[in-house]
């Protein structure tokens, strides 16, 4: 495996950076039309600038969809917050609330989704990574949930070499 935290931060600023000096400055942009098309800039962005330093393939439009088996994202210490899914009967996401809030290193394998923050019309900072847990020994009921994590407390590997 090999670490790629400088690869998808740089995409993380360049993402960032348009968003918050192209879209957001201009309050005609700041709806729901134009984040669609920053989603498809977002998409061209992605495939630019990480998926093409690596041998593999996968699919424009499951970027930021599915997870991309690939890319773990793993804890950096023994134990760091983290917001696991938790959907309800009607409701499958938007609830953050799993009442385990904590992962540590080896504990939880996770691929890479998208990165995400809360308010999609404001000014971005791609704070957390959107995951889907892929492997928890210790709780087996959490696998195939999405979570948020803080980029801060995490490293992500490339694992296809």
């Amino acid at each position: 495996m090999r670490n790629v935290n400088g690869i998808f931060d740089h995409y993380r600023m360049s993402a960032r950076s348009v968003w918050n000096t192209a879209f957001w400055p201009d309050p005609q942009f700041r709806d729901w039309d134009f984040v669609e098309d920053f989603r498809s800039i977002e998409k061209i962005l992605f495939n630019a600038l990480v998926l093409t330093r690596f041998d593999e393939a996968f699919p424009m439009d499951d970027i930021f969809h599915k997870p991309i088996p690939f890319f773990q994202v793993a804890p950096s210490t023994t134990s760091v917050p983290i917001m696991i899914a938790c959907p309800r009967p009607g409701v499958p996401s938007g609830h953050w609330d799993d009442p385990v809030d904590r992962v540590g290193i080896e504990q939880v394998t996770m691929h890479f989704i998208a990165f995400f923050d809360w308010n999609q019309l404001d000014c971005r900072d791609l704070q957390y990574y959107r995951v889907e847990i892929a492997g928890f020994d210790e709780q087996p009921h959490l696998v195939g949930r999405e979570a948020l994590i803080e980029r801060q407390y995490v490293n992500v590997f490339f694992t296809g070499e």
